[in-house]
């Protein structure tokens, strides 16, 4: 995580179920000191959730609420975009300007953009002031802006598959949780029960019927039956 940061390059962790992605991103933020958004994906999430809703102010009065990927942007937080593959397809390209260029127009009709092509607004020939610009609708996105989305592989687990286009943002990391045989004691003499059913069965283990696991938990685990038997 910290490579990619300094690189300058969005992250995609990749993992079985379980919080185990989650509090990863959470520890390393805590660890460099960085505030961060986070944004739960599911069916429901619209184009407005990942720019600005719409609010009706008593009085009739029409008022844009900046949401979790625009707050990030404008103030250089990391946004966690969590159950990515949960999205439906044609909601998540709504990031993908955001994403490449860091620019992204507004429901308000502002414009975010680039730090690059703002400091060149400022700097050049034409000597804009900041004011100026956001005056004119044009917001700065901040250079430590950085996005780190959490999914599970798919088809393996349900779920859409990602856009190549998205997917192609995303550095992606494959994060193998944690598997201690002494804090799990009852899930795992469970999962050995399990085994032993599904094998007397079949003479074979189906993955179907069994939770999906790591491979070297499954190898404690056909470890532990064998040595029992």
């Amino acid at each position: 995580l910290m490579q990619k940061f300094s690189l300058n390059q969005d992250v995609f962790l990749l993992g079985p179920p379980g919080p185990c992605r989650r509090r990863l991103i959470m520890a390393f933020c805590e660890l460099m000191n960085f505030e961060c958004e986070i944004l739960t994906l599911s069916r429901d999430t619209t184009e407005s959730d990942l720019k600005q809703r719409r609010e009706i102010l008593p009085g009739g009065t029409v008022h844009y609420v900046d949401q979790a990927p625009l707050r990030a942007a404008v103030n250089g937080r990391v946004l966690i975009l969590d159950g990515i593959e949960r999205t439906e397809r044609n909601v998540l390209p709504t990031l993908n300007n955001l994403l490449e260029n860091r620019e992204m127009s507004l429901s308000d009709g502002r414009f975010l953009m680039s730090p690059i092509r703002f400091d060149k607004l400022v700097e050049g020939e034409a000597k804009e002031s900041i004011e100026s610009l956001s005056q004119k609708g044009f917001l700065k996105s901040s250079e430590h802006f950085r996005v780190v989305a959490l999914g599970l592989p798919v088809p393996a687990y349900p779920g859409y598959p990602i856009d190549p286009p998205l997917r192609s943002r995303f550095q992606a990391k494959y994060v193998e949780p944690e598997f201690q045989e002494s804090e799990h004691s009852d899930s795992f003499a469970k999962l050995i029960q399990q085994i032993r059913v599904a094998s007397s069965a079949e003479n074979e283990i189906k993955a179907n019927r069994l939770p999906h696991l790591p491979e070297h938990v499954y190898s404690k685990v056909n470890s532990a039956v064998n040595g029992s038997n």
